[in-house]
């Protein structure tokens, strides 16, 4: 059987040298709150269509 690889893309945001900088760490805080707030915002949405039962 042959193995199968993949090469992996990987971006660093900053060295290992250097901690991330107030500003860094304040913008991915900032996007990871977005994207929890359109998740929850869809599995309600979602959530609401299957609670409705049809007359």
């Amino acid at each position: 059987m042959k193995t199968k690889s993949k090469e992996l893309d990987v971006d660093f945001i900053g060295g290992q040298d250097q901690p991330l900088t107030k500003e860094e760490q304040w913008a991915i805080s900032a996007f990871i709150k977005q994207l929890k707030e359109k998740q929850n915002k869809n599995s309600k949405r979602n959530s609401l269509k299957t609670d409705k039962e049809p007359a």
